[in-house]
């Protein structure tokens, strides 16, 4: 039990609102002091000093990149840079301390309500309008990530990115071994599952298999490619079946989808480790050939198999489950952004800050932050197709200059850096995959939900409760009566939340787009 209850204490923030603007990576990173050098001719050279997430190979001196910036703007960039395991402590001190600098990147939810209220944050509501980029590359959806709620004003500017949506790998062969097509519906995944885990999927005689495994997306139980079934998803904005919009415990598919997992649990053809994950060793485990199913991308799931060394051919990308033959899977699409960058409210380059973040959301910046210097870094690069030709050591010379973490939007025109996979062959592949697995898919747009953050810090102890109470109910440890005692107790306390949830979705109603 102990390591249930860790793994519930570590996600109950996130169980009852949904995922919050997700930022982190597991590189760590050091800290040190932007490029003094570029010649800027006649400019004037502005000093701009920023707490920025970066990879660990990143080195801030003697930095091409950021002389380049210079040069082109002006602009000399002063970072530091911990490591990324105590980024977000870093930053909390120096908010603390009365020390932020004039940038730094960070996440929009209940400190960013804090810091904006206390005025620590530049207000760049009427400001953002003289810079054509940021207004161009950035949705206005997106920029409700970083619009307060105390004051409806806008205090950062978010780092874009494009729409993500989650399916399922499949192993192929597994399927073909036992005469098998990939599940559509919740029945039929139980079946594959059950089949993967107990028929010898892989020949070797022992038992050793799982059906399907957790992790990695499903933070506390939830995922988007079994969950989105039950009208439930690791993104707050799914209405439930019959429109209204609640809490995910309070839909009418929650016990459904919990007794779900209960079954599949108990028959053992879930993977009884996922409640113990710490980030994808789920997918670690499907590369291992040890377990069939596990959520995954349809945006980059090829090159996510081409990064454990599989042969793309093998595996198959799948829509999310649906309840009954007929029903049209349903993909979530919140607003994309991987944190934002806020303004020191007492820094006299605020529009020098701007101008540097509204050239980063241009074709050249997107380029240069994502990719470093032609030439030296890369071969070429196309735009429109999103190709890129590099060697491996012009790969391993970009990580030293600007990595995967510096770039200031993540997306140019809502498209990522890179689509597709490694080779023309395998990107064909994908492309072939993702487009047949999307047919007949609904797509639901929905906007940024901030209106839940301050219910995860006015209740912990009974968010982190409910959070054992669903892993020891799936484990088959608790009762359905203990669970939704406990939840009709809760329901009570947070119907202030739950009231003001459904009247913003009812002002900002979800956009469904059917494929």
């Amino acid at each position: 039990m102990k390591g249930k209850k860790k793994l519930a204490m570590f996600l109950a923030l996130t169980m009852l609102t949904g995922a919050l603007a997700g930022c982190g990576s597991s590189d760590d990173t050091g800290s040190g002091t932007g490029s003094t050098g570029g010649d800027s001719g006649e400019k004037e050279v502005v000093e701009i000093k920023m707490v920025h997430m970066l990879n660990a190979e990143m080195d801030v001196k003697d930095n091409p990149v950021l002389d380049k910036i210079e040069e082109e703007l002006g602009i000399r960039l002063v970072i530091e840079a911990p490591p990324v395991n105590d980024y977000w402590t870093r930053t909390q001190v120096i908010m603390s301390t009365g020390s932020m600098p004039d940038l730094m990147l960070e996440g929009t939810d209940v400190n960013f309500e804090k810091w904006s209220s206390e005025g620590l944050l530049a207000d760049i509501t009427d400001d953002i309008q003289n810079y054509p980029n940021l207004m161009k590359n950035i949705s206005e959806q997106q920029w409700g990530d970083t619009t307060a709620r105390h004051d409806g004003k806008i205090y950062g500017v978010p780092r874009c990115n494009s729409y993500d949506y989650w399916g399922f790998m499949i192993n192929k062969e597994w399927l073909e071994n036992l005469n098998l097509e990939a599940p559509t519906t919740i029945e039929e995944f139980i079946e594959v599952c059950d089949a993967f885990t107990n028929d010898d999927p892989d020949g070797n005689g022992k038992d050793d298999t799982y059906g399907v495994s957790l992790g990695n997306q499903i933070t506390d139980l939830r995922n988007d490619f079994i969950s989105t079934a039950y009208n439930i998803s690791l993104h707050v904005g799914m209405p439930d079946a019959n429109g209204d919009y609640v809490l995910n415990q309070f839909k009418s598919g929650y016990m459904g989808y919990l007794d779900t997992l209960r079954q599949m649990y108990s028959e053992n053809i879930l993977d009884r480790e996922f409640i113990t994950h710490k980030a994808s060793e789920n997918v670690e485990k499907f590369a291992q050939g040890r377990v069939g199913i596990v959520g995954a991308s349809g945006k980059s799931y090829i090159s996510e198999l081409e990064t454990y060394g599989l042969d793309v051919t093998k595996y198959q990308y799948c829509p999310p489950l649906v309840l009954e033959e007929g029903d049209a899977p349903k993909y979530m699409m919140p607003p994309s952004n991987w944190c934002a960058f806020l303004i020191n409210a007492d820094t006299d380059k605020k529009d020098d800050v701007l101008r540097l973040l509204d050239w980063a959301n241009s074709e050249e910046g997107f380029i240069l932050t994502h990719l470093g210097i032609q030439g030296e870094h890369y071969e070429s690069y196309d735009l429109d197709t999103r190709t890129l030709v590099r060697t491996e050591e012009q790969e391993l010379a970009a990580k030293k200059v600007c990595g995967d973490m510096f770039g200031f939007a993540n997306a140019y025109d809502g498209r990522p850096l890179i689509e597709g996979g490694a080779t023309e062959e395998s990107t064909k592949i994908w492309r072939e995959n993702v487009d047949a697995a999307n047919e007949g898919v609904e797509y639901y747009y929905v906007p940024f939900v901030k209106c839940l953050f301050s219910m995860q810090s006015d209740f912990p102890d009974e968010t982190e409760y409910l959070s054992n109470l669903e892993v020891r109910y799936v484990t088959g440890e608790a009762t359905a009566d203990e669970l939704n005692s406990f939840i009709e107790e809760y329901k009570g306390k947070v119907q202030e939340y739950s009231d003001e949830y459904a009247e913003f979705m009812a002002e900002n109603p979800v956009e469904i787009k059917k494929n």
